[in-house]
């Protein structure tokens, strides 16, 4: 079913919408392609809104996940059956898939276009929403045999793009590296408008903040047992930003480790505390209004939060996670492999050790209170990381990630893309 238009039509699939740094980059290739193609965004099932408000035709697939191996395999086949119908009735050229289930769905389904796939993280990280026979069945079987079906394979790190040539052994031509980007103009917006009323006590204080979904991936319980320290020799507040499943263990947390928690309205003898807040549509207004920013994340992709930060003339403080983050923070390079075991200050912000529950764990959590507290103390270092943040941030725009994407398209099929409008 061509449109009515003269544009060529373009899937963009994903398995749900949600909170997601994955979902907010799905919605701004929507956006950001829709000039020069008719977007149809494909979602598995209905189960969440679009957060990010995407431009597209909406269409989902009415399938939901199975609750055990025989239901997903049934549903999976399901998936690539209705995909493949949508592919024909719309002709597309192209059907660009986001995250594991999206992508083999894409793969395996027949159809009209393009293929392109588009992996947001580590295919080896330890990750808890995809362990026993699912990650083996994935990482022996349907990474290295179906990705190489794939038209094109885009990646959002250098990191990621090392792992799926060295360990799945995918053609390095079939892979290609398009970082996430941010959008400046917005942010610097954004990020003027007033705190509301009920939050602004929480800025009495220095800030350090956290914006992410509360997840495992995240590792947000690390994120209080290291603010736990912090407070007894630095009087601060810690402002969360984001929902998920790890919220209520985060505050069981607080009150075991005696400290205030809020997620309404704020007295002054709730101070210091950790304040919850939820998702917000406007992040910025609180980021360039505290003091650090932190990620404690076990693993990533290209991360948008630290970059949004930068943006925001906010010093970081982060994982040297596998992979992505320091992409953003340095041009420096560690060996695959290699992780750091104290802080290393690099160019736009400071690495730190992975955080695990093993035997060194508090030594860890130890190592990242003393390089908060020395930083939150240094006035000359803050201001001079808050100088260069958005120096960083002006590398990672949106309009360079988008035509890039442009270009990319346009490789595949020269006569569909005006090289003009890129």
């Amino acid at each position: 079913m061509k449109a009515k238009t003269d544009k060529e039509n373009l899937l963009m699939v994903i398995p749900n919408y949600g909170f997601g740094g994955a979902q907010r980059v799905f919605s701004q290739l929507v956006l950001g392609l829709s000039d020069q193609y008719n977007i149809i965004e494909v979602v598995f099932n209905n189960s969440d809104t679009d957060k990010f408000n995407g431009i597209g035709t909406k269409v989902s697939l009415d399938v939901p996940a199975g609750k055990n191996l025989l239901t997903k395999a049934l549903y999976f086949l399901f998936r690539i059956w209705k995909l493949n119908r949508l592919k024909a009735k719309f002709e597309c050229k192209f059907s660009i898939s986001h995250l594991e289930g999206a992508n083999f769905v894409n793969i395996l389904s027949f159809g009209p276009g393009e293929k392109v796939l588009c992996v947001h993280g580590s295919k080896t990280a330890e990750d808890s929403n995809r362990t026993g026979i699912i990650k083996l069945v994935e990482n022996t079987l349907l990474i290295p045999v179906l990705f190489r079906f794939a038209d094109k394979i885009v990646v959002v790190s250098k990191g990621i793009s090392h792992e799926l040539a060295s360990t799945f052994k995918i053609n390095p031509s079939r892979i290609q590296v398009i970082q996430n980007g941010i959008n400046l103009k917005l942010i610097k917006s954004m990020a003027k408008r007033e705190i509301p009323r009920k939050h602004r006590l929480i800025f009495t204080k220095p800030v350090l903040i956290f914006s992410g979904r509360l997840a495992p991936q995240k590792n947000p319980i690390a994120l209080i047992d290291i603010y736990a320290r912090i407070v007894t020799k630095f009087e601060c507040n810690l402002l969360v930003l984001g929902d998920g499943p790890l919220k209520r263990d985060m505050q069981v947390r607080c009150t075991e480790l005696g400290i205030n928690y809020r997620e309404g309205e704020l007295t002054e003898d709730s101070l210091p505390c950790v304040l919850f807040i939820g998702f917000q549509q406007n992040p910025f207004q609180y980021l360039s209004k505290s003091r650090l920013f932190l990620l404690t994340s076990s693993f990533e992709g290209f991360p948008l939060a630290p970059c949004e930060a930068l943006a925001c003339h906010l010093p970081v403080i982060a994982t040297d996670c596998p992979t992505g983050v320091r992409e953003v923070l340095s041009h420096r390079k560690t060996p695959p492999g290699e992780g750091i075991q104290c802080a290393e200050y690099v160019e736009y912000g400071v690495l730190m050790p992975l955080i695990d529950r093993g035997t060194n764990y508090l030594a860890i959590i130890q190592e990242w209170c003393d390089t908060i507290i020395t930083i939150l103390t240094n006035d000359r270092l803050i201001e001079e990381y808050r100088m260069k943040a958005p120096i960083r941030a002006s590398q990672l725009s949106e309009r360079k990630t988008i035509g890039d994407w442009k270009r990319l398209l346009s490789q595949l099929h020269p006569q569909t893309t005006n090289p003009g409008n890129i």
